[in-house]
């Protein structure tokens, strides 16, 4: 089977919002490019007249610089869309660089798809599946790596080279898969950081932190994100967190100190803000500050238990536990069901180790918020101390046992079993969780993942299948199925395409069948399969579904055609051929077959022109041949037949001229001359038919013939001869002509 080519690009966006490859690059909603909005960015006044210049890169530079002065100009990124696709077909159809043509693609989709934080518009649709099928195409031409990990590594190799949106949409693929999902949505929340897309960056790096919460980068960025967004609250617990992750680093101190110093400046009476800078301080080991802010939200608030448990903190910083378990003590006696107190008391005895006075405490605050997972690995945490993997797994599995009604459990128990790749026991627990709760989504996606990583790829789909049931509008459970459709078509594409390879063909067929739903490359495999077994029908059929779904592929139009010339179906191969050519005009393989073609309908014609020549409808032959030269000039056997027609016709001049271009097409066309040779002997023209007398005969004898024909012109030269210097000489009648 021949490999798919990359086809030309066709890229530009349609409907109304992005310019047709035929016509002009023009402003959302503006008619030319002298329309420009009442307001315009000078970086976007730039980028139009570079694009007019057809300098691409200068454009997308000035695009990208109107976006970053105002992110919500749809007119700039519109543009600098349009400035990536044209950029990416001067790569593919000028440069040959399909690398550079991918990364552009790649940017263009995120300009449409990830760049804002909101579903794509219906009406860019269309031009989306347009870029993705594109970009598709180029990855397998040059033999990308699609899979999951390939598209991770390709993702963090395009944001090390400052390619971040072409990066964004890698990471987008690899995030669909289990193993790879947690770095790819840290690669996604920290690249939209970067680029200063702050809701986007902080909904990436919030569903990061689910996955990670240990992650001290990741609290970093999501609270510097938050903080651009103005939420100082929301930025002041990831501080926070990130201080419990990384001990006290001094840019977050500093960080959150002027967070809590703006609200204390905005309202002097806020009790909340003056104990959250007291913590700070007290951080910073500026235990006296701390003191003194702590005093002002109590005088503010005295009845706020906040205030009183920063207290109690401070003396915790200070190593001074037991006046710290007092403070708790004096919060638990006003506020029994304030969960911190009993977690920060835990804390305490932990680190007194006083381990069972730990534990009691962590279960009462566990009692008061039973889904706070923090409290949770911390008494894990401290169950858990120097434990080895399979120590811990048989800890949890004692706790299964002791409450085999908790899902929470179950899935814990499941969670880690499938980390050690116990996959068959991870399974009976994710199995045994959905039946507990058949709400938790994320059970039946580790289920899915873990019979995906066994390679029992039905039971991963009927898993996500009942899920997406469930739960409709879960994006992970939707992308987790189609990843696994893709990598089950992939593998039955690589089997089928190895049968193939090992010429077992009736079985590769079998395996392309197996492909749901059918591709273009498994319809094309199909047809291969068919015409290696020489049934260029059933060829030919799948060839033009696969066409069907995938028109502008030259190499499968090119493929239809040949299996119709194979059963001598020219009509339908030359409109095949024709089609591969329209997608690519320098196909090689339709060019020389479309030649062919033509070339076996003239002959057919031309044998149809010789029949009715046989039945002298000389007429109707001589409007045969006249239509095969004007599809071939050049074709010599034309030529000659026609002159034959002229013949009969008595039309001598004109067959002489036809003669003579059989001559001049094909040199090999030795019996033309003998036949010029007696039409000027018609025309009683001596002195030429006597040159082609001697033409003829010179050639035949060179090449040893002894025929009729050679025998009358080497017969008629000499009585030319013996006429040649008379004017009126009279000759006898010419030989008839076959």
């Amino acid at each position: 089977m021949k490999k798919r080519f990359l086809t030309t690009l066709f890229l530009l966006m349609t409907a109304g919002c992005f310019a047709t490859a035929e016509e002009q690059i023009v402003p959302v909603g503006y008619q030319g490019y002298s329309d420009y909005p009442q307001e315009v960015s000078a970086y976007y006044t730039n980028g139009m007249q570079f694009m007019k210049t057809n300098r691409y890169t200068d454009a997308i530079t000035e695009f990208r610089k109107a976006l970053r002065e105002n992110p919500q100009d749809k007119s700039s990124r519109v543009q600098l869309i349009n400035s990536y696709i044209l950029r990416a077909q001067y790569y593919n159809n000028n440069a040959a660089d399909y690398n550079k043509a991918a990364n552009d693609l790649r940017s263009a989709i995120f300009y449409i798809k990830y760049y804002e934080n909101c579903p794509v518009d219906a009406q860019y649709l269309n031009d989306l599946n347009i870029l993705q099928d594109n970009l598709n195409n180029i990855l397998y031409a040059i033999k990308a790596d699609q899979t999951p990990k390939g598209r991770y590594m390709m993702g963090k190799s395009l944001r090390a080279q400052g390619e971040f949106a072409a990066a964004v949409v890698e990471f987008q693929s690899s995030q669909n898969d289990v193993n790879y999902r947690k770095q790819s949505l840290a690669n996604l929340g920290e690249i939209y950081y970067i680029l200063n897309l702050n809701e986007q960056a902080a909904n990436y790096l919030d569903q990061a932190l689910v996955l990670d919460p240990q992650n001290t980068d990741l609290h970093l960025k999501l609270a510097g994100a938050y903080e651009r967004l103005g939420k100082l609250v929301q930025a002041a617990e990831e501080y926070n967190l990130a201080l419990t992750k990384s001990g006290d680093n001094e840019d977050i101190l500093m960080s959150l100190e002027s967070i809590w110093k703006q609200r204390v400046e905005q309202n002097p009476n806020d009790a909340e803000a003056h104990a959250n800078l007291g913590a700070v301080y007290q951080k910073k080991n500026n235990f006296q500050a701390a003191l003194e802010q702590y005093n002002k939200a109590e005088e503010l608030n005295p009845s706020n238990v906040t205030t009183r448990l920063n207290l109690g903190t401070l003396f915790q910083a200070q190593k001074d536990y037991d006046t710290a378990i007092e403070a708790y003590d004096t919060i638990i006696a006003v506020n029994p069901n304030y969960m911190p107190a009993y977690l920060y008391k835990a804390q305490c005895y932990r680190a007194l180790g006083n381990k069972d006075a730990a534990i009691e405490n962590y279960k009462l605050a566990l009692n008061l918020e039973p889904s706070n997972q923090n409290i949770k690995d911390e008494l894990f945490e401290l169950y858990e101390t120097d434990m080895s993997v399979d120590e811990k797994l048989n800890f949890i599995y004692q706790q299964v046992q002791k409450e085999p009604a908790n899902s929470d459990l179950a899935y814990k128990y499941a969670y880690e079993l499938h980390k050690a790749n116990r996959l068959a026991e991870a399974i009976t627990y994710y199995n045994q969780t959905i039946k507990l709760d058949p709400k938790n989504a994320d059970a039946y996606i580790n289920l899915a993942q873990a019979y995906q990583q066994q390679g029992n790829y039905n039971q991963a789909r009927t898993t996500l299948n009942n899920a997406k049931g469930l739960f409709p509008e879960n994006q992970t459970i939707k992308k987790q199925l189609a990843s696994i459709d893709a990598e089950t078509s992939s593998l039955l594409y690589s089997k089928a395409s190895e049968l193939f390879n090992q010429k077992k063909y009736q079985e590769a067929i079998a395996m392309y069948q197996k492909i749901s739903p059918a591709t273009p490359e498994s319809l094309v495999g199909i047809g291969a399969s068919y015409q290696a077994l020489n049934d260029n029908n059933s060829a030919a059929n799948y060839y033009v579904k696969s066409l069907g779904m995938d028109p502008k592929n030259s190499d499968t139009a090119y493929y239809a055609a040949l299996a119709y010339a194979n059963m001598e179906n020219f009509d339908a191969a030359k409109v095949y051929a024709k089609k591969a050519l329209e997608n690519n005009a320098s196909n090689k393989n339709a060019k020389e077959l479309m030649a062919y073609v033509i070339e076996q309908e003239n002959t057919a014609k031309m044998d149809k022109a010789m029949e009715l020549y046989d039945q002298k409808q000389y007429d109707q032959a001589l409007s045969i041949l006249n239509t095969v030269i004007s599809q071939d000039p050049k074709d010599s056997n034309a030529y000659y037949y026609r002159a034959m027609v002229y013949d009969a016709k008595k039309q001598y001049i004109n067959a002489i001229n036809d003669y003579k271009k059989s001559i001049t097409y094909n040199s090999q066309m030795t019996i033309a001359n003998y036949s010029i040779a007696v039409d000027y002997d018609y025309l009683k023209q001596y002195t030429n038919a006597l040159l082609y007398y001697k033409k003829y005969l010179a050639l035949t004898q060179k090449a040893g013939e002894t025929n009729d024909y050679t025998r009358y012109s080497a017969k008629r030269i000499q009585e030319l001869k013996q006429y040649e210097s008379k004017t009126t000489a009279q000759n006898t009648k010419p030989a008839q002509k076959k």
